[in-house]
């Protein structure tokens, strides 16, 4: 006889198993961050551009107080942004790290539309193909296989380089 312990135990395994994705599109493409480095999903916000930044760079937003950097996902994959419907587009608010200082950072992320969350057991989840490595695509966190889906992970510390992040900064605090 199982008591209510070993129902409760056996579900915690089976939710340490499998990590919840807040899933999008960009271009063509369904991708996913892991639900906690995402603090909400809006739609789009007036942009207020900053000189001097990489073309994927849009600017920023002022969501609630908050000015927060603006990164277009179709632009940062080098994704054709035909067939994307301007109404269906979100941003996602996400919470990425700063790791140089330990903090974390809201980044604004524009996509073409959110979807779902969806549970993803970790060993559907591959590491990223070798092709998809190095400084070019290494926010490739994985790609996880939900029924006959495949989903792009992002790693969400990595959509901006120590660079990228570190240019936008000085460009924030450059703003008169």
């Amino acid at each position: 006889m199982r008591t209510f312990f070993q129902k409760e135990q056996k579900a915690t395994v089976a939710a340490e198993d499998t990590i919840q994705l807040v899933t999008f599109r960009v271009g063509g493409q369904d991708c996913g961050l892991a639900i906690n480095s995402v603090a909400e999903v809006v739609r789009p916000l007036r942009i207020t551009p900053l000189p001097r930044m990489p073309q994927f760079i849009e600017g920023v937003i002022n969501l609630r107080g908050t000015i927060i950097p603006v990164v277009d996902l179709r632009k940062r994959f080098v994704v054709d942004a035909a067939g994307s419907d301007e109404r269906r587009a979100r941003m996602l608010i996400t919470k990425g790290a700063i790791p140089e200082k330990g903090e974390r950072e809201l980044l604004a992320l524009v996509v073409d539309g959110a979807d779902e969350v969806i549970p993803i057991a970790r060993k559907d989840i591959a590491p990223p193909p070798e092709a998809a490595t190095g400084t070019q695509a290494d926010f490739i966190g994985g790609v996880g296989k939900a029924g006959d889906r495949l989903i792009i992970i992002l790693d969400i510390q990595r959509i901006l380089s120590r660079q990228e992040r570190t240019d936008l900064a000085e460009a924030h605090h450059a703003e008169p």
